[in-house]
């Protein structure tokens, strides 16, 4: 068909309008004539009031007369199916895939076909095999389809061969192929494309397979080398509408009914079409509510309008915040819970979802809303497989209205959670079929049912699905069982250190009666910690501590600080000692005379470690504020903060030449420092450490085990391993020879370095 004959390249100067020209088949052949004898021709005609325009619906298999422009993809694809059976055709959002397949391919092939052609739409959905069987009960008895519901790799064959008669063709059309990505779980999924690529691979003339997806989904085919051959082989790009064609898709539904359109509103539309992104469903909504909204007694659709209803831009935001403003304030509350749960997030796109009516018929107020967003078209119902489902009338609503890009900004942590709920939810529900035991270990807990909990209370999660709902009890119950589980452990586990504590007491009054007062004092002071761990008391251990306490001589005693200490360190002199508390505070005493030298106040937590240098000039202090704080000791005044750390800073420990300063933090990592500069030289990982005494090594300890490096390049030298639990501490021999390592495995270990 040459361009003349398919009227898509004429041009006449004045103005052009679309007039019904010559039908052949199911493509309308249109032809341009000049404005004045095309308004004269097409008001003579019967007016027709019913709007030949969809609004947001898709084009069915019943619009084809309404549906214009798209002719040359028609009969490209017709033409293309007579060779090939299988099509993938891609495009945006908005595009009209779905429609040009049904409206105008679909249509086409049956009127090429006759009665010997039958065709099935569906979309995957969570089960794509149930919603095969569903487009099947259209043309055959349950008991007749009840194969394609079987979820298994040759259905879709076994189904083909069973019902398919000689001489019948079949189109089965996925509409939305996404969906099998967004909402059908990986098990179905993957049993679903394989049966559907033995289909394709049979290789059946009469079966033609066509599948719509939206373009950015095409990262979804990467695990699925079969379809990436499949769109390799038979896909097509559906490319935007030319300005003839929408000329065509603009003017021609109007002249079919007796209207058309203003002088140079065509033109105008256009112009703000491409404006808008190419948006054919927002065109369709704006052509709608302007053959609603005109008077079409002249016959003509005029530009004052097309102006009030805000034009092709601002149509479905003006006419979507008209009827939202309907709402009082609690039910624009319920309208918000309802659009949330109808949208979900593919990463930085927002989605429609399809959702179940009956989750939104809790209440009056709510079913009031939902019945208020559906006759207003902002929402669509649906009957599919016996349930009534609801969902966005387009996804143009979650680009086009303010509102709604405001909401999906405002609720993204929500729809984020909400999302990874669904996801894991629907994992533990297929993975439970199987193995329940197993699935156990799906639920969640800590910090995520936390986070869920907490939303869930704030109700901002109203209307989650049942396996949603029965995913977080589940996960609720798990935890409260493995924690009266862990209570009972815990428990005898107390019970048994009672008992020890209660022995060593016993052991620590015999080994004083023996003269060994050392070894009774340590025993003692092993019982009295057992009991204060567990703050228990125990009159024979209390008893027992009193007594040695009472016969042995105490040397000094220096008080003063407001809470605990955590950690003393003498100077090398002996001369000094400094003490750090959880009173934040540090204390630098003079050993000879107890007495108080100064108090260094700077940290906002805990103060945990301590450490002179090798001159006694300098010392460091680590805090749970995550800092490092150098002192001079003369003068009291603080040198340095250093903050890298990002947890409890819990150890600290200068070289022997003072140059370097090494920190550990509960943030696992260990960092070196520039005394002189404050400057961080490395960082290490580990949390407790000790520097070799000529200063060329640091030994550090965080897991099971202990790591040797090379201060001066950072180098690892050696790893030592041994422990069966985080080492705790690290400390080398004068000579540097040996180096000795604690560990909550309860074993000191000697190394030869």
């Amino acid at each position: 068909m040459n361009e003349n004959q398919s009227g898509l390249n004429t041009n006449i100067s004045g103005g052009t309008q679309g007039v019904a020209g010559t039908n052949t088949g199911t493509v309308n052949i249109t032809t341009y004539i000049s404005q004045t004898n095309s308004e004269t021709e097409i008001h003579t005609r019967k007016l027709i009031e019913g709007s030949p325009y969809l609004g947001l619906e898709k084009f069915g298999v019943d619009d084809k007369d309404k549906f214009f422009g798209r002719d040359r993809w028609i009969i490209e694809l017709t033409n293309y199916l007579a060779k090939e059976n299988v099509l993938l055709l891609l495009g945006a959002s908005g595009s009209g895939k779905s429609s040009l397949i049904q409206a105008g391919l679909m249509p086409q092939l049956k009127d090429q076909w006759g009665s010997q052609f039958l065709s099935f739409t569906f979309v995957p959905d969570v089960d794509p095999f149930e919603s095969f069987y569903g487009c099947l009960l259209t043309k055959y008895k349950q008991s007749d389809a009840k194969t394609a519901r079987i979820v298994q790799e040759d259905t879709l064959i076994k189904v083909v061969d069973s019902l398919k008669k000689e001489g019948i063709q079949w189109l089965i059309f996925v509409d939305q192929f996404e969906e099998l990505f967004t909402r059908t779980p990986q098990k179905e999924r993957d049993i679903f494309v394989k049966s559907l690529i033995h289909l394709i691979d049979k290789n059946d003339p009469t079966v033609k397979v066509v599948m719509t997806m939206r373009a950015d989904f095409l990262d979804k085919l990467g695990p699925y080398p079969a379809l990436g051959r499949v769109h390799d082989r038979h896909s097509r790009m559906l490319t935007d509408m030319e300005d003839s064609d929408l000329r065509l898709a603009i003017a021609e539904p109007a002249a079919r009914n007796g209207v058309t359109f203003e002088t140079g509103l065509t033109d105008k539309i256009i112009a703000d079409f491409h404006q808008q992104a190419g948006s054919l469903p927002l065109l369709q909504y704006m052509l709608n509510l302007l053959w609603k909204k005109d008077n079409l007694q002249d016959r003509i659709l005029n530009s004052e309008t097309y102006q009030k209803l805000g034009g092709v831009t601002g149509a479905l935001q003006q006419q979507a915040d008209k009827i939202y403003a309907q709402f009082d304030d609690a039910q624009r509350k319920v309208a918000e819970q309802i659009f949330l749960e109808l949208i979900t997030l593919e990463g930085e796109k927002s989605v429609s979802r399809r959702v179940e009516k009956s989750v939104f018929e809790k209440d009056e107020v709510q079913k009031k809303v939902l019945d208020h967003l559906i006759d207003n078209r902002l929402l669509v119902s649906k009957h599919e497989d016996g349930k009534a489902t609801v969902e966005v009338a387009h996804e143009e609503l979650l680009r086009s209205w303010k509102m709604l890009r405001s909401l999906i900004s405002a609720k993204k942590e929500i729809l984020i959670w909400r999302g990874r709920l669904y996801a894991d939810a629907q994992q533990w529900y297929e993975l439970r079929k199987q193995d329940s035991q197993k699935a156990k270990d799906e639920l969640w807990s800590g910090l995520k049912l936390s986070r869920i909990l907490g939303l869930i209370k704030r109700q901002v999660l109203p209307n989650l699905n049942p396996i949603a709902i029965q995913f977080v009890r589940d996960s609720i119950n798990h935890q409260n069982q493995l924690k009266a589980i862990e209570a009972e452990r815990r428990q005898r586990e107390v019970n048994t250190e009672l008992s020890l504590a209660n022995s060593l007491s016993g052991y620590s009054l015999y080994l004083c009666n023996e003269g060994k007062e050392l070894d009774a004092f340590v025993e003692a002071i092993k019982a009295g910690k057992i009991l204060q761990k567990h703050k228990a008391s125990n009159t024979k251990v209390v008893d027992t501590l009193q007594k040695i306490l009472k016969e042995r001589k105490e040397y000094n005693r220096l008080v003063g600080h407001g809470n605990g200490i955590r950690s003393v360190s003498f100077s090398s002199d002996g001369k000094t000692l400094a003490s750090g508390s959880l009173d934040k505070t540090i204390k630098v005493w003079n050993i000879e005379t107890g007495q108080e030298i100064r108090t260094l106040s700077g940290h906002n937590d805990n103060v945990w470690c301590l450490n002179f240098s090798s001159d006694g000039k300098t010392l460091a202090s680590g805090s749970s504020d995550n800092t490092i704080r150098l002192w001079n000791i003369e003068t009291g005044k603080e040198i340095y903060t250093l903050t890298e750390h990002n947890d409890s800073v819990t150890s600290v420990s200068f070289s022997s030449d003072g140059k370097t300063l090494a920190s550990g933090s509960s943030d696992n990592t260990i960092r070196l420092w520039n005394v002189e500069t404050g400057q961080e030289i490395r960082s290490l990982s580990g949390y407790k450490m000790s520097f070799s005494s000529d200063g060329k090594t640091l030994a550090s300890g965080g897991d099971d085990t202990i790591k040797l490096w090379d201060v001066e390049t950072g180098k690892e030298i050696h790893t030592l391993s041994g422990h069966t639990n985080n080492v705790t501490s690290v400390s080398f021999s004068s000579d540097g020879k040996t180096l000795a390592s604690g560990s909550r495995d309860n074993t000191i270990k000697l190394w030869n370095v």
